[in-house]
């Protein structure tokens, strides 16, 4: 008995749905019909529904003149046709109204108009907020390029060093074991002080003869 009461026979759901249909309203499926969204069933439903509702019946009225009006108004060809000198004309009037932004005058203007504006946001929000939403990331930027700066400084002293160490070795390496080049430096030693002293004496000759 309980298997029997408890189950349905879909002829029962089916006019329970016609009874529902017949008295509550689908104000929520007038677009769908009108658009043609519904399935068979569900359009004949709201078919009979509106059949018997005045107020969904007008409801539809309306929407479906509003649809037949976007359709011809889309439908039209709409034309408007530019004169000869459109672009001149355009390019003229931004010249125009761009000559204000080279003067000095206008750009004090902005540069005052922007201290104020940005007075106005730091008396808004507070400086905390500020300090939060500006300072914050600009410190962050900071303390990025002073990292890679000091890594870049620490690297080229270290490469300075090194290669200090490594001429000083290989200098005195020769140096040490080589005579031939010890007179050879010597001799270039000696032969630039004797080519400075030509320069020098030149130039002195050139300011007497002036």
């Amino acid at each position: 008995m309980k298997g029997l009461c408890g189950s349905r026979p879909p002829s029962f759901d089916f006019k329970m749905g016609i009874a529902q249909n017949k008295t509550a309203c689908r104000s929520e499926e007038i677009a769908a019909y009108v658009d043609g969204e519904l399935d068979a069933r569900a359009c004949a439903l709201f078919e009979e529904h509106v059949a018997e509702c005045s107020n969904c019946a007008e409801e539809l009225k309306v929407q479906q003149s509003i649809l037949r009006e976007l359709d011809s108004a889309l439908a039209e060809d709409v034309f408007v046709e530019m004169p000869g000198n459109f672009a001149e004309v355009v390019a003229a009037r931004a010249q125009s109204d761009l000559s204000g932004v080279r003067e000095r005058g206008e750009r004090r203007r902005a540069l005052r108009l922007c201290v104020v504006l940005a007075a106005l946001a730091v008396a808004l929000l507070g400086t905390a907020a500020v300090s939060e939403s500006v300072l914050a990331p600009l410190r962050a930027v900071w303390r990025c390029c002073v990292a890679i700066f000091t890594f870049l400084g620490h690297a080229l002293y270290d490469l300075g060093a090194g290669l200090a160490v490594v001429s000083r070795g290989i200098g005195s390496h020769l140096l040490s074991e080589s005579r031939g080049l010890r007179l050879l430096l010597v001799l270039l030693f000696v032969t630039a002080l004797f080519m400075l002293r030509c320069l020098i004496a030149e130039y002195h000759r050139a300011r007497a003869i002036d």
